[in-house]
C-alpha cells in the first residue's frame, strides 16, 4: 500500500518542511558569514539543528495548507470542522508573519 495515496497532505508537508528547512539553513548561513568576529565560523555547527528545528512547523503548516487546498478541489473528505480548523492554521502564520514584518 503507497502511504502518498492515503494522505496526499503528506506532499505538500514534505515539501514545505524541505522549503522552511532550506530558507533557514539560508538565513542563518548569510547571518553567519555577514559577521565580522573570527568565532563566528563555530556558529555553523548549529545550523542543521536551526534547520531541523525550523522544518517540523513548516511540515506542518505544509499539511494545514495542503488539506485547505484538497478540500477546496473536493479531494478530501473530512468533516468541515476539519477543514476550518485546517484553514486557521494555514492563515495564522503567514498573517503573524506580515504584521511583523508590517510593524518593524
Amino acid at each position: 500500500m503507497q502511504r502518498w495515496a492515503e494522505r496526499p497532505e503528506a506532499r505538500w508537508a514534505l515539501g514545505a518542511g524541505i522549503v522552511g528547512a532550506l530558507a533557514t539553513g539560508a538565513a542563518s548561513t548569510w547571518t553567519i558569514l555577514s559577521q565580522g568576529s573570527a568565532a563566528a565560523g563555530l556558529a555553523f555547527v548549529f545550523v542543521p539543528l536551526a534547520a531541523a528545528a525550523a522544518a517540523v512547523p513548516a511540515a506542518l503548516w505544509g499539511t494545514a495548507l495542503g488539506h485547505v487546498v484538497l478540500h477546496l478541489r473536493g479531494r478530501a473528505r473530512e468533516p468541515k470542522a476539519v477543514f476550518w480548523a485546517a484553514l486557521i492554521a494555514a492563515l495564522l502564520p503567514p498573517a503573524a508573519l506580515a504584521w511583523d514584518l508590517w510593524h518593524r
